[in-house]
């Protein structure tokens, strides 16, 4: 079961690097002196009215490794499409009140076949 993880100090972590303060998900059971439990999603849920800032968008795999932004009854928000690092980042920059930017971060060029 994934479970949120608060970065301590600078790491790298299934190769990205992270800084201090940063959250992740990771599907582990101990993690090291570098991470910080936060909690299980579960009661982010169930405590959407208190106040503590809980999670609007994530990002999706949609397919042919794409990735898009969900809001957070499910459905595609925007026309954001990327890899699987642009998509977290679009996903953290929307819920830390970042506004929706049209056709930013979709594929352009990678690994895509040039016009003929």
């Amino acid at each position: 079961m994934p479970k949120r993880y608060e970065v301590l100090e600078r790491s790298f972590i299934n190769g990205q690097l992270y800084e201090p303060g940063e959250t992740l998900t990771l599907e582990i059971d101990s993690p090291g002196g570098n991470l910080k439990q936060l909690g299980s999603r579960a009661p982010a849920a169930g405590n959407a009215g208190t106040g503590a800032s809980s999670v609007e968008y994530t990002a999706k795999h949609n397919g042919g490794g794409r990735f898009i932004v969900l809001d957070k009854a499910g459905e595609r928000f925007g026309e954001f499409t990327g890899n699987k690092d642009e998509a977290e980042a679009e996903a953290a920059r929307l819920n830390a009140g970042g506004e929706a930017a049209g056709n930013a971060g979709t594929e352009q060029g990678s690994g895509s076949l040039p016009d003929a």
